[in-house]
Parts: structure tokens; sequence; C-alpha cells
């Protein structure tokens, strides 16, 4: 018997908003009672993960030791097949990450002590609710597939632009690397066209510490279908993994560079993100329902403040940013915004709206709204 719930979902940048809504009832659903008490416990481990990446009629793959502490940033990834188009060792210790290439003789220093080192166990907790929930009532909440690529990975795995809803199957069990596992697959039931299409994953977790030991997600990515199988092997849980494993000192003869990637700080309230942005932070006016989440700050070439609402059935997200010269591809139609106008776009159940200003450009985006109510809270920010 399959047990199914469903999630609505609006990837915005990075983050994914959903309601989710009981199908069946979880008769043969696992109480999944101890999920963050065994993966609290977890102290680490180490296995080999090969990873095949297939898209349209190319196909690469990797075979890679690892070694990793869930968590807490703290990785370290050997590559075993020595491409030479990715570094051979990416070693993190939760605040920065190095990555090493040995032909080269480089070394790259990334910062990453901004980084949600929790957000791939938030994920599977919150996917182990929606399902075992499946016989109480609609859940407000966040949810996401879990990453298509594995951490530090530099393939164009992304699957950012997924509009729509998405349903939630338990599948029963299976034996992956010697393990029982619990198998759930996820799949968009959107039928839009938008920058990714036709989303499905399915995701085979140890049944005692609850990772993933084998993900398989297939999408259309601009109408080019791609598919990224991550599978591990070999794996040991607890091995007694000591913190000098997660160190990386480069060699003496090794050129150092710095990446300028960009940063992104979380704040709890507008207060904090107005006193150390440059930007006036924007206060849209939106129903007393919504309530506001996350409030962000990104540095890097392209510097840009937001905000994320949402209540037991929509999301919206306020952006303000420095991008006065993009244009998007996709086509909409006009609006007025008081004296501005903005251009309103659907992109799968996405609706956005975005407009320039002198020294800005504004977007307003939103998951369970129609046009109306949206273009009333794109008012209410104009050009603020």
């Amino acid at each position: 018997m399959q047990i199914v719930a469903v999630v609505s979902v609006v990837f915005l940048a990075s983050l994914a908003v959903g309601v989710w809504v009981a199908a069946e009832p979880p008769d043969a659903v696992p109480a999944f009672d101890d999920v963050d008490e065994q993966r609290a416990s977890l102290d680490g481990l180490v296995g080999l993960r090969k990873t095949v990446y297939e898209r349209g009629n190319t196909t690469s793959e990797s075979v890679e030791r690892v070694w990793v502490r869930p968590g807490t940033g703290q990785y370290r990834i050997e590559d075993l097949h020595d491409d030479p188009r990715w570094p051979e060792r990416k070693v993190a210790n939760g605040t920065e990450l190095w990555l090493y290439d040995d032909d080269a003789q480089t070394a790259i220093q990334i910062d990453i002590s901004q980084t949600d080192h929790s957000s791939s166990g938030d994920r599977i907790s919150r996917l182990l609710a929606v399902v075992r929930a499946a016989d109480g009532p609609a859940t407000a909440g966040s949810v996401d597939p879990l990453p298509v690529v594995p951490v530090a990975s530099e393939r164009d795995g992304t699957t950012s632009g997924i509009a729509g809803q998405i349903t939630v199957t338990y599948n029963g069990t299976a034996t992956v690397a010697g393990r029982e596992t619990y198998v759930l697959s996820l799949r968009s039931t959107t039928n839009a066209t938008g920058v990714v299409s036709d989303f499905s994953q399915r995701v085979w977790l140890d049944q005692e510490w609850y990772v993933p030991l084998k993900r398989t997600t297939t999408y259309n990515r601009d109408g080019t279908p791609v598919t990224i199988t991550v599978n591990y092997e070999n794996v040991t849980f607890n091995p007694g993994l000591s913190s000098e494993r997660f160190q990386f000192d480069p060699p003496a003869e090794a050129t150092i560079k710095t990446d300028e990637s960009p940063t992104q700080s979380h704040f709890v309230d507008i207060a904090q993100l107005q006193a150390v942005t440059n930007y006036s932070v924007p206060e849209p006016t939106l129903p007393d329902s919504f309530d506001l989440r996350e409030a962000t700050r990104t540095v890097g070439n392209v510097r840009s403040i937001g905000l994320r609402y949402a209540n037991e059935t929509a999301t919206v997200a306020v952006s303000k940013s420095n991008l006065t010269w993009y244009q998007p591809r996709t086509e909409g139609r006009n609006v007025t915004l008081g004296s501005e106008t903005a251009t309103l776009r659907n992109i799968g159940t996405e609706l956005r709206i975005s407009w320039t200003c002198a020294d800005a450009r504004y977007s307003v985006a939103a998951t369970g709204l129609s046009a109306a109510p949206l273009i009333e809270i794109a008012r209410s920010v104009a050009c603020r």
C-alpha cells in the first residue's frame, strides 16, 4: 500500500514553502518517532559515494571516499577517479571549506561560517513528519526535496525553479549497501513549464540513522532531461572520527586563492536587517494571517535583501537588489503600482511581480495567492 501526502512547493531562490494535505490513512507507515533523537546522536559516517549525472546524451560519474558529521558542516571528500574537472580533496571544518587540486597545486579557501548546516537534516525530519501525519488535518510548514547532488559538488545539479504541487509517498522498505532503508518518493504534479519541470525524487533512508544512502532525482531543465543518482557503499556509522580529519593545511608549494562567492546572513526581524544594510528595507502590507519567517542579506557582486512571509496556505517573498540591469527572459503582462509599471509573470504555480527603480530592482513573489492580492502587496512596496 502506498501512503501519499500532498505538498504545495515553490522554490524562491533557495527557499521553499509548502502546505501539506493528507491523502490516505497511514496504515503501513512507521512511527518515525525517533528521527531527531537518532540524528542528534549520530557522530559521523564514512563510506564510498558514487554519483552518476546524466543530462541529455551526456553521462559523467564520480566515486568519492566520504567522511562526514551530519549537521555540523564538517566533511572530507576525496575523489577516487582523479577527474581533472573537479578538486581531488574537499575539506570543511564547519567554518571554512578548502578545495584542493593536486595537479595544479591550487587551494581555494571558502568561508562557510554563515551556512545553515542543519538544513538537510531538517528536510528529512519534515518529510517524515508529512508522511507520519497523513491521517490528520492539513498542516502548514516548509519542506524541500533533498539536495540533488552531494555537498560541495560543483556539478550543474540545482533544481532551483521548481514550482508546483509535490506528492510525498511512502513506498515501504528496501536494502541498500547491506542496510535496511525506508523508501520515500517525491513527485511534482504541476503541468506548468518552468526552468525545471517534471521533477521526481526517490530517497532511501537508513532505518536506524535516517541518513539517505541512495537518492535518484529526475527532471527536465530547459527542456533537457536530467537524471542524478547518488549511491553509498561500504558505509560505517559512528566510526570514531577525529577533528583532525576535517582540518586541511595547504602544502607549502600550493597557490592559495580566496573564493569571493556571495555570503548570506539571516536575521530574526526587519530591525536587525535594517541595522546592517544601506538599503531601506521594504515593509509590505499583508493580511494579518501572514508572519515574517525570515529576513536575509546577501553580499557579493550582487547585493540584496529578502523577506519571507507565510501563513497556513501561502507564502510571499519580497526582495530588493542592485540588479537594475537585469532583464528576465520570460514574458508577462504589465501592472501598475502607483507611478511605477511592473511585470507580472506566471512561473508554474508561482506568481512574481518585478520592477526597477532608480537604484534597486524589486520583486514580490507568491505561491498560494491569486494575482489581485499579490498586486496589492506589491503596491505597498513600490519603490520604497
